[in-house]
């Protein structure tokens, strides 16, 4: 007798059990459910909507269930223990107290012990999810299932009364109540798992062709958001993603890029709704009808789009839009594909301002020293070729050729690097002016082998070739003699500046270093940071002196590159 009472409520669970799981199948189809699953209740709002769409599913296992003994035998259960397991504690305590009340609503003299065991069923499934992995969440949930539905059978014998009903009643309901919603429980879970794997397969292909296009687009985007590079980047989007229909590309007033079909009756002078809601709000938006996207023309083809901001740290600056022919033809892998394209262009962008203000910045370095170029130098080399015009015309003429040099190169200063022969010519035209002043006591060795190919920061050699004439040398009345000289290393070159003149005491190095707070003159600080910010922090300056006997002040550089073409004058 009792064999056949369990047939009859499997037969009964079973079939219910398949009406359930169809119903949630399909309903995992729904981009809506596929949305509030993915989420997995981030907000309050999406929790309570989990909770209540379970609790429901919770109720549905109630009138599922078949009648016995004054009682029901149900699959409830599905409905609580996977949401606690999807959404967690506060989720599956909700599902349980809706479904929980309901159950005790119907009465029964197992009301109470039923209500209150999927109440707490709920809430037992949240607290182990975080012990679930993300990922082949259904053995667990098989187990948890089944010992969750045990302790069920537990709490009804302790709860309800008379305790010879109780027992019963659990006699009759117990094994197929276990199988079934414990089958059910893993079966649901299956299907929720699946939403979450085929979002990962789209994530990943989305990723994959966003890296593939931002990889290409990177080049135009480094000059910022113009209509230049908006144009590329379009055109680059369209032709790499299949089935688009146009590709629009925006600032926050104007279209910058259209390409593929016309798309002016959507967006004209002024943009549509989803257009400027995208861009006031920095959320992207998804229009899957012509309605939806403002087209007022019936011959249309263009159906659906979906708008994205371009964003500058958290301001948006503009708009990447896609259009696709038809209604409700935009799939998950357009909207994560938009969303990371997006997304890395706007990196792109805060990357290349990045890279423009150091430019600005190297310029205004630069021009900061060429206003520090010491004026006293102009008068100084002046006077000296005045002295020179009336015994020795010829060495006048050359040396105003050396200094009109000397100044045309400081008044063209470039922002890069240059190559080691300009620098040097300028070393040269400053030191030809000195060597004039000096009068004889003043000698410039040259010692640069060929192997020394390198490019250098505009105006180092020659603050370090000033320094050593004008603090090593000019104290001595019998002068001296400045070595420049260079040495190839592996990976590179490292060019001295030696002088035998007065020297430094250690305590004065460690001085040199300091920067100058009024900025009256090119220092050996700023020459420091600036090959350091040019080249690297593994590059720099480093001084040894001795006082009596002179300062040698190494400068360490990157060799140039094998396929770079670097000559000097001076080699050999």
């Amino acid at each position: 007798m009792m064999l056949v009472k369990w047939e009859q409520i499997s037969n009964q669970l079973t079939s219910g059990l398949m009406v359930m799981l169809v119903v949630v199948f399909f309903l995992s189809k729904a981009k809506l459910f596929r949305g509030i699953m993915l989420k997995s209740g981030t907000s309050a709002n999406e929790k309570i909507g989990i909770s209540v769409f379970f609790g429901v599913v919770g109720i549905l296992g109630s009138y599922i269930g078949l009648p016995v003994t004054d009682g029901f035998a149900n699959i409830r259960a599905i409905g609580v223990v996977v949401a606690g397991l999807v959404g967690g504690r506060a989720v599956g305590l909700g599902a349980g107290l809706i479904a929980g009340f309901h159950r005790y609503y119907l009465g029964g003299f197992s009301a109470l012990g039923s209500a209150l065991a999927t109440v707490l069923e709920g809430f037992a499934a949240g607290m182990f999810s975080k012990r679930v992995p993300a990922q082949e969440k259904w053995p667990y949930a098989l187990v948890l299932g089944f010992f969750l539905e045990f302790c069920h059978m537990i709490l009804l014998l302790l709860v309800d009364r008379p305790f010879e009903q109780a027992v019963r009643f659990v006699e009759e309901i117990a094994p197929p109540m276990l199988f079934m919603n414990t089958l059910g429980i893993t079966a649901l879970v299956i299907i929720l798992e699946n939403i979450f794997r085929e979002q990962e397969l789209v994530e990943g292909a989305a990723a994959r062709l966003t890296l593939q296009i931002a990889s290409t687009t990177v080049t135009y985007l480094r000059k910022g958001l113009n209509r230049q590079s908006a144009e590329k980047t379009a055109q680059i989007i369209y032709s790499t993603v299949k089935e688009l229909a146009a590709v629009v590309v925006t600032n926050r007033t104007e279209v910058l890029s259209s390409v593929g079909a016309p798309v002016h009756g959507h967006i004209g002078t002024a943009f549509t709704r989803s257009t400027e809601r995208a861009i006031a709000t920095g959320e992207y938006t998804l229009a899957q009808t012509r309605a939806e996207i403002g087209c007022q023309h019936s011959d249309c083809l263009l159906g659906s789009k979906i708008v994205a901001p371009l964003k500058d740290h958290e301001e948006v600056i503009g708009a990447l839009i896609i259009y696709k022919f038809g209604e409700n033809s935009i799939r998950p892998f357009e909207i994560e594909l938009i969303k990371g394209l997006a997304l890395l262009i706007s990196t792109q962008l805060e990357v290349s301002k990045g890279e423009r203000q150091s430019v600005l910045l190297a310029r205004a370095e630069i021009k900061a020293l060429q206003a520090q170029v010491n004026p006293h130098f102009l008068f100084n080399a002046l006077n000296t070729i005045v002295y020179y015009c009336r015994k020795q015309p010829e060495t006048a003429r050359k040396l105003l050729i050396h200094l009109g040099n000397y100044y045309r190169n400081n008044l063209t200063l470039s922002d890069t690097m240059i190559s080691l022969e300009k620098e040097i010519q300028r070393v040269n035209d400053y030191v030809k002016i000195e060597a004039a002043r000096f009068q004889g006591k003043l000698r410039v060795i040259y010692d640069i082998p060929e192997e020394c190919k390198c490019y250098v920061p505009p105006l180092i050699l020659q603050p370090i070739v000033e320094n050593a004439i004008k603090h090593g040398l000019y104290p001595k009345r019998e002068g001296g003699t400045v070595t420049i000289s260079g040495r190839a290393e592996e990976d590179k070159v490292k060019l001295m500046v030696e002088d035998n003149g007065v020297g430094m005491a250690k305590a004065q190095i460690k001085e040199v270093f300091k920067p100058d707070p009024k900025g009256d003159h090119i220092g050996i600080s700023n020459v420091n940071n600036r090959l350091k910010n040019f080249c690297g922090e593994q590059y720099g300056l480093f001084i040894e002196s001795e006082l009596g006997k002179g300062t040698k002040v190494t400068i360490s550089l990157p060799a140039a590159k094998e396929d770079e073409d670097v000559k000097s004058d001076y080699c050999g």
